[in-house]
């Protein structure tokens, strides 16, 4: 298995952890119980962040190589930079919606709901596409040197919120997340 491969797993894993508390805090929300909205908040600027800027630019390299050379092996594939720029939109959709929430606009519970629940469904979906589909048909059609020239071109950005340098303005989600998993013994 490509290192590559372990790494976008691994970046999925953490990307599911931070759905799960996104959605405990819509159901807490659902319950008309105040969230926390530290979390909610970083999570949808994580989203907007950090796919973009580290994880989606992996998974562009690896379907690079696949359409530009093995074009005959992967048809029925989606087209993973449309998808990415179609998951950029619905964050920045969502983000909105939060906004809207955090600045005491009156808005139905129901559309806040609704947006969190298809947002956090989109993001699965397309990670389960990815995992089921997407994964092994590189696993399967990429030479070892594809897998190295990939590596080459990847840039080393690193995750602003699990990753070793971590940034400040998502502390507090770290923080809460950590609590959050602690307290639910999720992880």
């Amino acid at each position: 298995m490509s290192r590559v491969i372990e790494t976008l797993r691994e970046e999925h894993r953490n990307l599911a952890r931070l759905l799960d508390a996104l959605d405990h805090q819509i159901e807490v929300f659902a319950e008309a119980v105040r969230p926390d909205y530290d979390v909610v908040r970083g999570i949808t600027e994580y989203f907007l962040d950090y796919p973009d800027r580290c994880h989606h630019p992996k998974e562009n390299a690896v379907f690079e190589v696949l359409k530009d050379r093995h074009s005959d092996k992967t048809t029925g594939l989606v087209d993973m930079m449309r998808e990415h720029r179609t998951l950029h939109d619905d964050a920045v959709r969502f983000r909105e919606v939060i906004n809207v929430l955090l600045n005491d606009t009156d808005v139905a519970r129901s559309t806040i709901v609704g947006a969190a629940g298809r947002f956090i469904d989109d993001q699965r979906h397309h990670m389960r596409m990815e995992e089921d589909f997407f994964f092994p048909a590189a696993e399967r059609i990429l030479s070892l040197d594809e897998w190295s020239e990939i590596e080459f071109r990847i840039t080393d950005a690193r995750d602003p919120l699990f990753g070793d340098a971590d940034e400040d303005r998502f502390a507090r989600l770290r923080e809460r997340l950590l609590t959050w998993e602690r307290e639910f013994r999720i992880a």
